[in-house]
């Protein structure tokens, strides 16, 4: 992961069972919603939420996913998510993520998300000055 310091609150998660397979392992799906939930968060504690910006009509789309899967979590197992910027661009930002077991501080998976910023009209903008502050760096270089 990047600059350790722009790391927001760690988000905790608890398997629920609907989220396993037969085995009671955390199914690979799980991860993306995770991810959501953890970023969501993540925004919220820099004091700009996607509510916010969405009725300022910035929607943040999700371009790429990325998720690398290293350790099974099993159900009610709690998962510690941190969330990272990575590169910034005008009209884009790559969030990662490390997704740790609480019990023993394994590394679980890791993976990223790269956002692109639109208007209602599905047309790419720049992402608001909140948000690029927020994310701790600005005009590194991200394809959009």
């Amino acid at each position: 992961m990047s600059d350790p310091s722009s790391a927001g609150p760690t988000h905790r998660v608890r398997v629920r069972y609907c989220e396993t397979d037969r085995m009671a392992v955390a199914h690979h799906g799980s991860y993306v919603a995770w991810f959501e939930e953890a970023r969501t968060e993540w925004m919220r504690a820099r004091g700009k939420t996607y509510r916010q910006m969405e009725d300022e009509g910035n929607l943040l789309q999700v371009v790429e996913l990325v998720c690398r899967y290293h350790k099974p979590v099993d159900y009610d197992d709690v998962v510690a998510i941190t969330v990272r910027p990575g590169e910034v661009s005008k009209v884009a930002v790559v969030l990662e993520y490390e997704c740790r077991r609480e019990r023993d501080g394994a590394l679980c998976a890791t993976g990223s998300t790269k956002l692109a910023c639109v208007g209602r009209d599905g047309r790419l903008r720049r992402l608001p000055g909140e948000f690029a502050g927020a994310a701790g760096a600005v005009d590194r270089p991200a394809q959009a």
